[in-house]
């Protein structure tokens, strides 16, 4: 009866073969945990990293609309794949406007009267195309824009960032020759 009372208090403790095997049990879930939160935390920043690229690339195509919208005529010789210059209708004034992209600074920069702005996507726009589009006539038709925006993070270890392209057409309504609010007013005042 002594060995038997001996035997069930031995069983009582743990052993040191069961204290490893929960000790690998739980670094496993915690391993599996730590993997799912790490991956979830990379794809809320790609999403968050594609939202800003988006937001930036709103801003970008509703100012050039805007501008384009009022261009009354086009500088030709400070134009090119990288840049374009107009004057365009603002508060009854005529204005000139500059897009230049830099690709050394991968920054589109858009100039008025002096003042110079980057829309706040420094090192973001990886490539940038105007390519004006003219009539028979030589009158400005349209402007074709292509762009292709990068994230300003690198994904992290994967080393991929997100990109963003989008190819635009941006009409004038302003670029009639014989448009000239003056005599529209004349005309309306005879009648």
């Amino acid at each position: 009866m002594a060995d038997k009372f001996r035997f069930e208090r031995s069983r009582t403790g743990v052993t040191l073969f069961e204290i490893v095997i929960v000790a690998v049990i739980s670094s496993m879930v915690l391993t599996m945990a730590m993997l799912i939160m790490n991956r979830t935390t990379r794809h809320f920043k790609k999403g968050t990293d594609m939202l800003n690229n988006q937001r930036l690339m709103d801003n970008i195509v509703e100012r050039i609309r805007t501008d384009v919208r009022s261009l009354k005529k086009i500088v030709a010789d400070e134009c090119s794949e990288k840049s374009f210059s107009f004057y365009a209708i603002r508060d009854g004034v005529e204005k000139k406007i500059r897009y230049q992209y830099d690709e050394s600074r991968k920054t589109l920069f858009r100039n008025e009267a002096g003042k110079e702005s980057n829309f706040h996507g420094a090192k973001q726009v990886k490539s940038f195309m105007f390519k004006p589009e003219f009539e028979d006539s030589g009158r400005f038709k349209f402007l074709n824009v292509a762009m292709q925006l990068i994230s300003d993070d690198k994904g992290g270890s994967s080393g991929n960032a997100s990109t963003l392209s989008i190819v635009c057409q941006f009409y004038s309504t302003c670029v009639e020759a014989e448009l000239n609010i003056a005599k529209i007013r004349d005309k309306n005042k005879t009648r």
